[in-house]
């Protein structure tokens, strides 16, 4: 049980850091789809670092399980904020511009980050 939850830890961390990754990086270089997504400059920054820290976590040898517990909570929290931002103020400050996918999105990494993130009852030592 415990070996699979870190399996499944580690493969979270990677798979969401990847995607904030080149989600940032989309932010840069490409910045909207119209009518879909607008990623603002703040936003793929923020996208950008979160990705870079999952990469480093996910795909290094020596990070412990409750690190990578850790970012998953981090990253389920960040998700959620986001979500109740942008469904409260979607233009906040004209920091963030959050469409309905972006909404979809950052819920789903949300959840997801929170329900993987949360186990304290797995030992990690």
């Amino acid at each position: 049980m415990i070996k699979l939850y870190h399996t499944m830890i580690i493969w979270y961390t990677r798979l969401i850091a990847i995607i904030l990754f080149f989600t940032g990086l989309f932010g840069f270089f490409g910045g909207s789809i119209p009518h879909f997504v607008q990623l603002d400059l703040f936003q793929s920054f923020v996208y950008l670092i979160f990705g870079a820290v999952g990469l480093k976590l996910g795909f290094s040898s020596s990070t412990a399980p409750a690190t990578r517990s850790r970012y998953a909570t981090a990253t389920g929290i960040f998700g959620l904020v986001l979500f109740l931002i942008g469904i409260t103020f979607p233009n906040l400050f004209d920091i963030f511009h959050l469409e309905i996918p972006e909404h979809v999105f950052h819920l789903v990494i949300g959840v997801v980050g929170c329900l993987v993130g949360d186990k304290k009852d797995v030992n990690f030592c």
